[in-house]
């Protein structure tokens, strides 16, 4: 099945973002990281900047702050300080 990765992006103040998606993009302060299926578990600083994620061919972008990021499970979850749908 395509879109197997639960990415959710949310903050402090209730703003949030879902969706099942193929693959996703964070900034980090190395460069970006890119999780596809299957990703081992961790867990990242996030840099402010650009989410990029793809689900079935269309592909999307969230503006974030800095935060955290959970990976385990083929689930992508972000804890920002801000987050703007592009």
């Amino acid at each position: 099945m395509a879109n197997d990765i639960h990415l959710s992006v949310s903050t402090a103040y209730g703003d949030g973002f879902e969706s099942y998606v193929d693959y996703v993009r964070l900034p980090t302060a190395f460069g970006s990281l890119g999780i596809l299926k299957g990703h081992c578990d961790m867990l990242c600083a996030v840099s402010s900047g650009i989410v990029s994620y793809s689900a079935q061919g269309e592909k999307g972008m969230l503006e974030v702050g800095e935060g955290v990021a959970t990976v385990a499970d083929n689930r992508v979850t972000l804890l920002v300080s801000s987050i703007k749908h592009e």
